[in-house]
């Protein structure tokens, strides 16, 4: 990857990417309530995030895989319940 492209990558991470605790609160403003544990835990089961040290940053696009993956789990019937539990 050229320099320009990595600053650039980097850019868009840090103007959208936000923490599993942003993400809980802006889900939640939508009425969809799941905590920010939970989104850091499918986050890692999924290895759908960026981390540096502690601090853990999800994209639009990676969330929404998570979401995307529950349902893809469903849909092949390999497990049942509710969706992000």
């Amino acid at each position: 990857m050229k320099p320009q492209e990595r600053i650039e990558r980097m850019q868009n991470l840090l103007a959208r990417g936000q923490t599993p605790e942003a993400w809980s609160d802006t889900l939640k403003s939508h009425g969809v309530h799941v905590s920010p544990r939970l989104v850091r835990s499918k986050a890692r089961e999924t290895g759908q995030f960026f981390q540096m040290g502690r601090l853990m940053l999800l994209t639009p696009e990676q969330v929404e895989s998570l979401f995307d993956t529950r349902s893809a789990i469903l849909a092949e019937g390999h497990r049942t319940g509710h969706a992000l539990q």
